[in-house]
């Protein structure tokens, strides 16, 4: 593999901001520092690459804003976390990041902090989109300045974006109705917990599953209920549903929610009758999948989405290139109470 930046830092027991002020004379450092990192960086066959020439040619550090709809969505804590991860490791590069959280998908909401954003003067965008036409007309006025952008976790059509980070929702959804069919041995009747109909790739992670199930004629789609990501909607809904149907004994959880649908499952005391699939390690599933409530989990990578965001956002800007990837799909792993590693979920 080439010698990096880090890998110079590393040698030189420095900062990879020193490094890069040294390589490129950009003063700032002891001369006999600086002298020593040149000798290093021959040494070990360093050769700079693109994104380092245009680091120094920049006056001004880079700004990086970041929308994620990640309020009251524990998901989210991970993607958070691999977004500042990211940031740790090119806050060196003279990196500006505005991390900016609403609660579910007002797209009024998402406008106000797009106009936010902008009044910072922002170079490259992170942002988890709600696919309405407001919304896309802004994104793409931004990119119209020469703002960049990246999407995380949701896709948006129509949007001359650099790049999407996030999980194939269709193949997810045909990966979860696989799990319902053969768990539960081509028979059940299944109560489908979704964010809104209305959230197109959402609705593909619906629409996926049943077109696995159709496989199944025995399992059958008694209810399906919208709670929005939202706890609250998810535990009065869930509650409702099987209150309602005393046949259903699986239950989906599509999106967020989930953990208030768990928990009005506990209240019930439904424990034994039910059958759950959900997405993600969030502590809820992770508590009931050691229960044995919940049969599996579709993990999604949200630490890798973060990170992987933040990185091909800065790589765009600093080549000036578009990725290699337009689409950058995580994994998508299955998860069961055998194979969960509760000291190190998410962390790579």
């Amino acid at each position: 593999m080439p010698t990096t930046i880090k890998d110079i830092a590393k040698a030189a027991n420095v900062s990879r901001g020193t490094v890069d002020r040294a390589l490129n004379d950009r003063g700032g450092v002891n001369p006999d520092v600086a002298a020593r990192i040149k000798t290093l960086a021959a040494e070990m066959g360093y050769k700079p690459n693109t994104i380092a020439k245009a680091l120094a040619t920049r006056s001004n550090p880079i700004r990086i804003g970041v929308i994620l709809n990640s309020l009251g969505n524990p998901f989210f804590d991970k993607v958070i976390e691999g977004i500042n991860s990211a940031y740790d490791s090119l806050s060196d590069f003279g990196i500006i990041m505005e991390i900016r959280k609403m609660r579910g998908y007002d797209q009024e909401q998402q406008l106000y902090e797009l106009e936010q954003l902008l009044k910072r003067g922002i170079d490259g965008l992170v942002i988890t989109p709600i696919a309405t036409k407001k919304v896309r007309d802004a994104l793409n006025d931004m990119v119209k300045t020469g703002i960049q952008i990246v999407c995380c976790n949701l896709d948006i059509d129509d949007v001359a974006y650099q790049a999407y980070v996030g999980c194939d929702y269709f193949c997810s959804g045909q990966t979860a109705g696989g799990i319902i069919g053969m768990t539960t041995h081509g028979e059940s009747n299944l109560g489908i917990i979704t964010s809104s109909h209305a959230l197109y790739f959402h609705e593909m992670r619906v629409k996926g599953c049943e077109s696995v199930l159709s496989q199944f004629p025995n399992v059958h789609i008694t209810d399906y209920i919208e709670a929005g990501d939202d706890e609250e909607l998810s535990y009065n809904g869930v509650k409702t549903m099987l209150l309602e149907n005393n046949n259903i004994d699986s239950l989906y959880f599509v999106t967020g929610g989930t953990t208030g649908g768990l928990r009005a499952i506990h209240d019930l005391h439904m424990e034994d009758r039910l059958r759950v699939f959900t997405f993600d390690q969030i502590p809820a599933v992770i508590d009931d999948l050691q229960s044995g409530l919940v049969i599996a989990t579709i993990d999604q990578q949200p630490f890798t989405q973060g990170a992987t965001s933040v990185r091909t956002l800065f790589e765009s800007i600093m080549s000036k290139q578009m990725p290699t990837r337009k689409k950058i799909f995580t994994e998508l792993n299955i998860k069961n109470r055998y194979n969960i590693n509760t000291d190190s979920i998410n962390t790579k």
